[in-house]
């Protein structure tokens, strides 16, 4: 009896210490499961920046895709972030945006999404290469999407623009001359010329440039995944894995703009913070 007493006892002991045990195991092994609707190919580099920087901290992770049967705007999916719908978004930085979610304040692009070339209308390529400064541009229309953080910029600089909420829109809007030139971040203007080359050309000898910082923003509902990404992103910023992915996404698409040749226009974008970072353009930028 007193042998069956003893291994019941012993028994209970290690179910007890098992119980006790376990929890704090799966919570090591938790996934961090981070939702977000970037769905279009020009966010491939931020989404695999994210995975980078989740990385970096060695906790078990997954990044999930939201789907929705209608597209969504910009200002839509900023709002499904603030009310906890989805967990996190890359987007340009705002004094708003800054109070309203949680800033990782790096810049994801390093400044590379200000500078800008313009898609214009095969016609007009002539009529741009005569474009030497901000007078000369003036005349022109420029097509926006209204909840672009950077629509401002041209208002600001006093140019003419014609906006819509459908990025999809704007170009069949260049193509129908409802605008002149459609003004796109030097990583995103390539594949987007493949797709419309039929009618859209690059205009050859001008490009745009404005600081547009660019930031994960986070959810206020997930404070801890805010501090994931942001020690993550030092870590990649340090340890030079950022450059690297950086410049395998862009190095080439860098190279193919022959910015040395074109005329820089450079425009004041009063959408940035005060007090925000510069961004250090340096080493693929020539000044």
């Amino acid at each position: 009896a007193s042998f069956g007493f003893t291994m019941s006892f012993m028994m209970s002991c290690l179910i007890l210490c098992a119980l006790m045990l376990f929890p704090a195991q799966s919570r090591a092994e938790e996934v961090i499961r981070i939702r977000h609707y970037h769905l279009q190919p020009r966010h491939d580099f931020a989404l695999k920046l994210l995975e980078l920087v989740l990385s970096k901290n060695g906790t078990p992770y997954q990044i999930i895709a939201v789907k929705s049967n209608e597209v969504l705007t910009e200002g839509r999916v900023e709002k499904m972030v603030m009310d906890g719908e989805l967990d996190m978004l890359f987007i340009s930085t705002s004094a708003t945006r800054e109070r309203t979610m949680i800033p990782i304040k790096e810049h994801i692009y390093r400044g590379l999404l200000g500078l800008r070339l313009l898609l214009i209308k095969h016609k007009n390529n002539e009529k741009f290469k005569q474009i030497k400064n901000l007078q000369d541009l003036k005349p022109y229309v420029a097509g926006h999407n209204v909840h672009w953080s950077d629509f401002g910029v041209f208002k600001a600089n006093g140019l003419k623009v014609v906006s819509t909420t459908s990025y999809d829109a704007l170009f069949e809007m260049l193509k129908h001359e409802r605008f002149d030139y459609f003004s796109r971040g030097v990583n995103e203007v390539w594949s987007e010329l493949a797709q419309h080359s039929d009618q859209l050309v690059i205009a050859d000898n001008v490009m745009l440039f404005y600081p547009h910082p660019v930031y994960f923003f986070v959810g206020k509902h997930r404070p801890e995944l805010a501090a994931l990404v942001e020690k993550g992103l030092k870590i990649a910023m340090q340890d030079g894995s950022y450059k690297a992915l950086f410049l395998s996404y862009y190095a080439d698409t860098i190279k193919k703009a022959n910015l040395n040749s074109r005329t820089m226009i450079y425009l004041n974008n009063p959408a940035v913070p005060a007090g925000t970072a510069p961004i250090d353009t340096s080493w693929w930028l020539t000044p």
